[in-house]
């Protein structure tokens, strides 16, 4: 039966099996059954809620298949890259607007699709006008949102569909809102995704760059990934001692153990002070004494480097509700981070963990060290450290 002989919601299932099949467009093999894709006479285009997903009659009937894969994967990118879940997405719109928001959002994810199909032999583009600008290809939706912001789109441009913000269908149980639910859901799809496109493209050389990876580097909250890095080497070690014994119970009776917390070690913040960075530390220095007023290092230590460190700033714990007004960057030429673990060394320093902060445009490998290191780089998609871990910041 030819393609236009079907109904439309058989077109759906047919393009949605032809996405899962495709080595690449595999990727979205987990997210593609999630949710309902309905043929609906509601919607002037299309539109997601993040699950589900809804293809306007009107709008798909003259479509051709590779018009419709086109689509289809659009629609399935947003489910992937969180779109309608993750509530930085929904504060961002609120401060943005709903418009340019979209057009942002949908600037990335055509550039993706063209990305995976750069010859337009699995797809083919729906509708003139699409939002698809080259000059967006591997940027953050962070960093097309504030290109937008200060060049506003015309008009008469908008985006391909609706998107709507995900509040549950009514259906979901166990902890959490029914968005925390959603994104856990939709973190294991694509991992499924990702496992099914390298089994079709195995023998085939491959597909190139983990597109679903690093969207999910973009998609990181850098403050949840900051904290959790933090307190998870800063956090201290219950311990228990019958030398001396629980005081309270032992009146009682009892002779019971008493527990005290071992004080845990300094953590180190290097930071980079070119001047791409000079805006970015009030906001950077901000979170970071939220966190240590938590987690409660011993001292938090702030070198200052280029190409050496040129300032150092030590704060003890009463000190931590006003790191942000009390640093004093020093330096802004040249960026060298191995001077950072060449002047801890020659001074001693044997810090709980080194907090990285940086543009990312540096002129060495990044130090590889026995401590516990995180990168956090702002803005900066294409930087990936040769050691430590990695949070990217989208401010």
């Amino acid at each position: 039966m030819a393609f236009q002989d079907l109904t439309l919601q058989q077109r759906i299932s047919a393009v949605n099996i032809d996405c899962m099949r495709h080595p690449k467009f595999a990727l979205l093999s987990g997210v593609i059954p999630m949710g309902k894709s309905e043929v609906v006479d509601n919607r002037p285009t299309a539109a997601t809620n993040g699950k589900d997903k809804w293809y306007g009659r009107a709008f798909i009937t003259p479509l051709n298949r590779k018009q419709l894969r086109y689509l289809v994967l659009h629609e399935n990118f947003h489910v992937a890259l969180k779109h309608c879940v993750l509530p930085t997405y929904r504060e961002v719109s609120k401060k943005a607007g709903h418009r340019i928001t979209n057009i942002a959002m949908d600037h990335v994810i055509n550039n993706m699709i063209e990305e995976l199909d750069p010859s337009l032999n699995f797809v083919e583009r729906p509708c003139e006008g699409l939002c698809c600008d080259a000059k967006y290809k591997n940027m953050s939706f962070i960093q097309v949102l504030r290109d937008l912001m200060q060049n506003p789109p015309p008009e008469d441009d908008d985006s391909l569909d609706e998107h709507e913000p995900y509040d549950g269908d009514g259906d979901d149980e166990g902890e959490g809102s029914p968005s925390d639910k959603l994104s856990k859901d939709v973190d294991e799809a694509n991992r499924q995704g990702k496992i099914a496109s390298e089994r079709l493209q195995s023998g085939s050389g491959g597909g190139g760059r983990d597109i679903l990876e690093t969207a999910a580097d973009r998609m990181t909250d850098w403050r949840d990934a900051l904290r959790e890095f933090i307190q998870t080497v800063c956090q201290g070690d219950d311990n228990s001692r019958f030398c001396p014994p629980n005081k309270r119970l032992l009146a009682s009776g009892f002779v019971m153990p008493s527990h005290f917390n071992e004080s845990v070690g300094e953590l180190v913040v290097a930071c980079d002070t070119s001047g791409s960075m000079t805006s970015y530390y009030g906001v950077l220095f901000g979170e970071l004494a939220r966190i240590c007023k938590t987690a409660s290092p011993e001292s938090v230590r702030v070198l200052w480097w280029d190409t050496a460190v040129r300032g150092e700033q030590v704060f003890a714990p009463i000190d931590y509700d006003n790191i942000a007004k009390l640093v004093k960057p020093k330096g802004g030429g040249g960026t060298t981070p191995h001077v950072v673990t060449e002047y801890m060394a020659e001074h001693r320093l044997e810090p709980q963990a080194v907090v990285w902060l940086t543009d990312g445009y540096i002129g060495s490998d990044t130090p590889n060290t026995s401590t516990p290191s995180l990168w956090g780089v702002v803005d900066n998609d294409s930087f990936v450290p040769t050691h430590g871990k990695l949070v990217r910041i989208n401010l």
